[in-house]
């Protein structure tokens, strides 16, 4: 009855005409985002949804740091991978559709004990464009401090960096690093450290229309209901993250 439900708000709400909707993607970031295939987890599922909403997907990939400028400027009709941690009015976020694992990640050949904030303290870290305003207070704090801390849109170039020893720690999401890894034979076979510093994020889409970000989120939530959602991540290896939300958007 839910999913029925869901199905008629959607069909109530979906604007008559069809069109392109400007979606601002950020850069290539697998399995997310494959920006040079316009694919990955994330641009798959908005294309659908949208695609169910009648209109057509128009991607924007720009660094990360920039999507907020531009909603801003109403250039653009929706803004992706956006919490209530940036720029952005709150009130023009959906429902949360993705959830990344941001974590601390070491050669583990290096042997290095790091099960806090503080153990990042003169270690030279790598972290996505970002982190230092993301990743909260204490994180912000000690790294604001350190001469060895880098900041860096295309995360490729973070897990080089790491494994090719240029630093001592990366932080970034879990799966988009396991990506980049394994597709280097270099490294692929090195082994790694994951350390657990930091709590999952979910993240919303940005919509100032609010007729079309009503639409999105009942287009979202039947995703959610009916299996195709989960079905996305199964064809991308990703975990499903969404029910360790305080509010769980899958029911």
């Amino acid at each position: 009855m839910r999913i029925l439900f869901l199905l008629c708000l959607v069909f109530t709400v979906i604007p008559s005409s069809a069109r392109d909707v400007d979606v601002v993607v950020g850069w290539n970031k697998p399995p997310y985002v494959i920006s040079q295939e316009h694919s990955g987890s994330e641009v798959d599922l908005i294309r659908a949804i949208l695609a169910d909403m009648g209109h057509s997907l128009s991607p924007i990939y720009v660094p990360f740091g920039r999507t907020s400028r531009l909603l801003k400027d109403n250039t653009v009709d929706i803004g992706l991978t956006l919490n209530s941690a940036h720029s952005v009015d709150e009130a023009i976020l959906t429902d949360p559709y993705i959830i990344y694992q941001n974590v601390a990640v070491t050669r583990a050949d290096r042997k290095l004990e790091i099960n806090s904030i503080e153990d990042l303290r003169g270690k030279s870290v790598i972290a996505f464009q970002t982190a230092q305003s993301l990743l909260g207070e204490a994180f912000g704090e000690i790294v604001s401090a350190q001469p060895t801390y880098i900041e860096m849109a295309r995360q490729d170039r973070q897990v080089d960096m790491l494994m090719l020893g240029s630093v001592d720690v990366a932080i970034l999401d879990r799966n988009i690093f396991n990506f980049f890894k394994s597709e280097s034979r270099a490294y692929a076979d090195d082994d790694i450290v994951f350390h657990e510093l930091f709590p999952i994020s979910s993240y919303s889409a940005a919509i100032p229309d609010p007729e079309l970000r009503a639409t999105f989120n009942a287009t979202l939530h039947a995703f959610i209901d009916d299996g195709r959602y989960q079905k996305l991540l199964d064809k991308y290896k990703l975990d499903n993250l969404l029910y360790k939300l305080p509010t769980p958007v899958t029911q």
